[in-house]
């Protein structure tokens, strides 16, 4: 079958970033929405005068930016998705490890951005998720010891409260440097004592949140972030100076 020709309008080096630029407007305005399907191949080429292989393309780079997921088989086709903060994760520790970057860089950024993150969540924060900031403190003294539960709830405390801070920027990059420097991920491992010492630490941040207290909360916050990286550097001395490394 020959391959439908390449109008003028769409021919050049970046035809298929092109045509995935317009196929992605409908679904960063909202007129399409995370699972519904875009047109098919076919009508694709036909709505856009685009060949099918610069059709693929583009929908592999809308893919690749967490857009769509492209579903094979009966009733497949290309579907709409909400991109992950993850896909935006890959793609900094790449940028990073291209660039020689060590855990230390990572969380020297961390130190630059989380207090001014608890700040503005003493400034703005709801009732629901000074519930929801206290439910974890209560999961964390509840399963001591459980590293699984420390994991899940560290990490769910941190970004309550970039989400409580109501800063979309700051909320998606903080959120992202913290799943580069998770210590957990990369191999620390906390005692019971520890762990118990960091469900103080995020209590005394829901103290100062609750209390609508920028100034403690950023402090508290400092605090915290500043005795996590002491007991890394005591207990995993090499740990600061490694660098990051893109993993799957």
């Amino acid at each position: 079958m020959t391959e439908t020709a390449e109008p003028r309008s769409w021919r050049g080096p970046k035809t298929s970033q092109r045509l995935a630029h317009a196929l992605a407007q409908p679904i960063l305005s909202g007129a399409v929405r995370p699972g519904d399907r875009l047109p098919n191949e076919q009508d694709m080429m036909a709505l856009y005068g685009a060949g099918r292989p610069t059709v693929r393309e583009a929908l592999r780079l809308l893919e690749a930016r967490g857009l769509i997921m492209l579903k094979t088989g009966p009733g497949g086709g290309p579907i709409v998705r909400r991109p992950a903060k993850a896909s935006l994760s890959e793609a900094l520790t790449l940028l990073l490890q291209v660039e020689g970057a060590s855990f230390s860089d990572v969380t020297d950024a961390r130190m630059a951005l989380e207090p001014m993150l608890a700040r503005r969540a003493a400034e703005r924060i709801t009732d629901r998720q000074i519930e929801e900031l206290t439910d974890s403190v209560a999961k964390l003294r509840a399963s001591k010891g459980d590293r699984e539960v420390f994991a899940t709830e560290n990490q769910r405390f941190h970004t309550l409260i970039a989400e409580a801070a109501q800063s979309v920027v700051l909320d998606v990059f903080v959120s992202t440097l913290k799943t580069i420097a998770d210590g957990v991920r990369v191999g620390v491992e906390y005692s019971a004592r520890k762990q118990a010492a960091v469900a103080d630490a995020h209590e005394a941040i829901v103290d100062a949140v609750r209390a609508r207290d920028p100034e403690r909360a950023e402090a508290a916050m400092r605090d915290h972030l500043v005795e996590a990286e002491r007991y890394w550097r005591h207990r995993y001395p090499e740990l600061m100076t490694r660098p990051v490394r893109w993993t799957y």
